[in-house]
């Protein structure tokens, strides 16, 4: 698939069909993943794949949101230590950042792939790390479901036009 069309094909999907992906799907996905750049080439994220149907059901469970992604095969959950990235000239911690365009990279895959994705922020963290053994030191930053989607999204989210965010040389 053609970037831009990836791009503006990219939705959140929150019903899947419960075929598990293909390995090789998978670890195209992962391998983009570990492709984008971050801090210093620190390459601090790293990424729990979760398979076994009663450790989806245990991740689900953790994450403790009302909206359900029951029929989801398989979790991917990224994670990374604080001391995995810099730090900006006004010294706040980058790794949030990095994280951010490695996960991107990860959704983007596996929209190019054609599967589903939806990137969740809102979990309980130390639920998560237990599950999952997750040593106290790493922050789990995102998790997302990974499937086929059950329907397409062919409906386009209403997006600004450009005038109104883009500004040239100064606000």
């Amino acid at each position: 698939m053609d970037f831009y069309e990836v791009v503006k094909t990219r939705r959140s999907f929150r019903v899947y069909k419960s075929d598990m992906p293909e390995k090789e799907n998978i670890d195209r996905i992962l391998n983009a993943a570990r492709l984008a750049p971050t801090w210093a080439n620190m390459q601090g994220v790293h990424y729990v794949v979760v398979q076994e149907p009663e450790n989806v059901k245990a991740v689900w469970k953790a994450v403790g949101q009302q909206q359900k992604f029951a029929e989801a095969p398989m979790f991917i959950i990224g994670i990374i230590l604080e001391k995995g990235s810099g730090m900006n000239s006004n010294g706040e911690k980058y790794y949030g950042v990095d994280f951010g365009i490695c996960f991107e990279h990860l959704i983007l895959a596996a929209t190019a792939e054609g599967l589903a994705t939806c990137w969740i922020g809102w979990f309980n963290e130390p639920k998560v790390k237990e599950v999952l053994n997750i040593p106290d030191e790493y922050k789990v930053m995102g998790i997302t479901p990974l499937g086929y989607p059950v329907k397409s999204k062919d409906e386009v989210t209403e997006r600004k036009p450009l005038e109104k965010i883009v500004h040239y040389e100064k606000f």
